[in-house]
C-alpha cells in the first residue's frame, strides 16, 4: 500500500485517481486551505489598476482572485496579460475562465516547479520588468527571491493559506506496516506526516514533486527520495506504475 497527502479539498478526488489507476493507496490530508478575504481583495484590486508584465498564479486556489483582477480590468484596456500556471489543474481553471477573452495568455513551465518558471523565456526577457505572484501563505519564496535577484520588480500576494487539521483525514482504515512508499506533493504537508507518525517514515521510499522537496527531505534523513516533474494524480499514478511495486 501507498500513502499519498493532499490538502484535504483534493483528498476525494485523488482517492479515486489512485483507485481508478489500479493503485492500493490511502490518502492522508494533514491540512486545510483557507481563503485569506483581505489578501484576495487586495490581490484583485491590485490586479485590475496595475499593469504586469506577468502573474504567475501558483494553484488553483489562486485562480479566483486573479480571475476577478483582470475581470474588473477597464475595457479599454488592451494590454496583454500574460498569465503563469504552476500546474495542470490550475491552467485549465485559467483556461475556462479566460476562454472568450482574447488579451489574456495562459502559460505552463515545463517542469511545474518554482525552478521552472524562473527558466521561462518570459521572465528572463530584457522588458519583464514587474511581476505579480498570486500564491499560498509560506508558498513559492523561491520564484520572488529568483526574480528580484534579477531586479525585477514583485508584488505577492498571500490569497489562502495552508491551516494544519487537529487530526489528519483519510480516506480509508490504514496501518504504517502497511506501508511500502509515500508520496508527499508538498514539503509542508511531508514534514506534517512526518511531525504526526515519527521517524518510522524516514526508512520508506519517498516520491515528491520537484527537487527541492526532495533535498529537504535528504536533510531530515529520508534514505530514499525520487522526483516526479509534475504534481497531477495522472503524472504519479503513471509515475508509480511505471517504477514502484504496489
Amino acid at each position: 500500500m501507498l500513502l499519498f497527502t493532499r490538502p484535504l479539498p483534493k483528498l476525494k478526488t485523488s482517492a479515486r485517481a489512485f483507485e481508478d489507476a489500479g493503485i492500493d493507496a490511502v490518502g492522508v490530508a494533514t491540512s486545510d486551505i483557507v481563503y485569506i478575504p483581505s489578501e484576495s481583495r487586495a490581490a484583485r484590486d491590485f490586479i485590475s489598476t496595475t499593469a504586469l508584465d506577468a502573474i504567475v498564479v501558483t494553484s488553483v486556489y489562486a485562480v479566483e482572485a486573479t480571475v476577478e483582477g483582470i475581470k474588473q480590468k477597464s475595457s479599454t484596456d488592451t494590454h496583454l496579460t500574460t498569465l503563469i500556471a504552476v500546474g495542470d489543474a490550475t491552467a485549465k481553471k485559467l483556461h475556462k475562465a479566460f476562454s472568450h477573452t482574447p488579451n489574456v495568455t495562459i502559460l505552463t513551465p515545463c517542469d511545474h516547479t518554482s525552478e521552472g518558471i524562473l527558466a521561462m523565456q518570459q521572465l528572463n526577457e530584457p522588458n519583464c520588468q514587474h511581476v505579480g505572484i498570486i500564491k499560498g501563505e509560506g508558498g513559492r519564496d523561491a520564484i520572488a527571491q529568483g526574480l528580484v535577484q534579477r531586479g525585477i520588480e514583485v508584488s505577492s500576494f498571500c490569497v489562502y493559506k495552508r491551516e494544519q487539521l487537529t487530526r489528519p483525514v483519510y480516506t480509508k482504515r490504514w496501518k504504517i506496516s502497511d506501508v511500502s512508499g509515500i508520496i508527499a506533493t508538498s514539503e509542508a504537508m511531508a514534514n506534517q506526516l512526518i511531525t504526526h507518525y515519527g521517524n518510522t517514515l524516514l526508512t520508506l521510499p519517498w516520491l515528491t514533486v520537484s527537487e527541492r522537496i526532495a533535498n529537504s527531505l535528504k536533510n531530515i534523513g529520508v534514505d530514499c527520495v525520487f522526483v516526479c516533474s509534475r504534481a497531477t494524480d495522472q503524472a504519479l499514478t503513471a509515475w508509480v506504475k511505471d517504477n514502484w511495486e504496489y
